[in-house]
């Protein structure tokens, strides 16, 4: 029985068969035919800068903490993005 296809954005045409052999060659920890690495193993999260990072600390009343947290995740992000992004803003706006 043939399974279900799809089509890539690039509009290549994939089965499920095709999904489950490239499944198969990655538990064995090999790629599937073709496929290839483009670059080195990345470890852990990449830089947010090229110019390097600082941490900076604020003290805020909990229920501004609360508020960022909410509102952070009504918009995908983590509270630091959102902190950052908000700071971004500021900045930008004073010019």
């Amino acid at each position: 029985m043939m399974g279900k296809t799809y089509t890539a954005a690039n509009g290549q045409v994939v089965t499920d068969e095709m999904i489950d052999a490239w499944c198969e060659s990655y538990e064995r920890g090999e790629f599937p035919d073709g496929e290839h690495a483009v670059g080195g193993i990345v470890h852990g999260r990449p830089p947010l800068s090229g110019e390097g990072t600082a941490t900076l600390s604020v003290k805020i009343p909990l229920g501004m903490k609360e508020a960022i947290r909410r509102r952070a995740a009504a918009e995908g992000m983590t509270p630091s993005e959102f902190a950052r992004a908000a700071l971004s803003e500021k900045l930008l706006a004073a010019g």
